[in-house]
């Protein structure tokens, strides 16, 4: 377990980050409805962040090649703190859905970073136990942050400046934990094909469990 102690800080920064991340998830619907946006106005809003999601996945490798997994995850964090204010600062749901693309860019940035991190800090006999405790944090943190909502209430501004908060709070043990930076990930095709080959019940469970989500 030693080798897992450098690794505390990142989880301690997934469990702030993912708790803000899905308390804003929840909020989205709850709040747009309040601002009378129809349901399939907020339901586009969805679409958006899992766009801006895909996007994500796609760019930051990129992204951590260039500055590194440090500095990558401090300006992903700044830029969804901000476009968390900006969500009650301007009510408009064609500026909701484009902070909302934005939205689903960093996280997903945000989260390949965190978990490139996890599993380039741990040795192979612990990864699988690292893993699941990140999945346990990762729920854990998610489900704790909803009863935010019936604590600060979903209307006016104090509920986004919590969330704020929350992803902003996330640099704060990446910044002061172990200052190592991971090796930058290598570029790798993607080859869909190959994948499905290799495992298609894998691939089809992945399928099923992102339309369920």
């Amino acid at each position: 377990m030693s080798s897992m102690r450098p690794l505390i800080p990142l989880l301690i920064a997934a469990g702030i980050l993912l708790g803000g991340n899905g308390l804003q998830s929840t909020l989205i619907a709850l709040r747009g409805a309040q601002e009378g946006f129809s349901a399939s106005t907020i339901g586009l809003m969805g679409t958006f962040y899992f766009a801006g999601f895909l996007l994500g996945c796609l760019a930051v490798t990129h992204i951590m090649k260039a500055v590194g997994h440090v500095r990558a995850f401090s300006a992903l964090a700044a830029i969804a703190s901000a476009g968390t204010l900006l969500l009650v600062l301007v009510v408009d749901p064609v500026m909701w859905c484009a902070l909302r693309l934005a939205g689903g860019f960093c996280f997903a940035g945000l989260f390949t970073i965190m978990e490139a991190w996890l599993n380039s800090g741990a040795a192979n006999k612990d990864r699988a136990r690292v893993l699941a405790i990140y999945r346990m944090v990762d729920i854990g943190s998610v489900t704790g942050a909803q009863f935010l909502i019936p604590i600060v209430g979903a209307g006016g501004f104090a509920i986004f400046a919590v969330m704020s908060i929350m992803i902003t709070l996330s640099l704060v043990p990446v910044s002061l934990g172990d200052r190592s930076n991971p090796t930058p990930p290598e570029d790798v095709k993607l080859d869909l094909a190959r994948v499905w080959r290799i495992s298609p019940l894998g691939c089809f469970g992945c399928i099923a469990v992102g339309v369920t989500n």
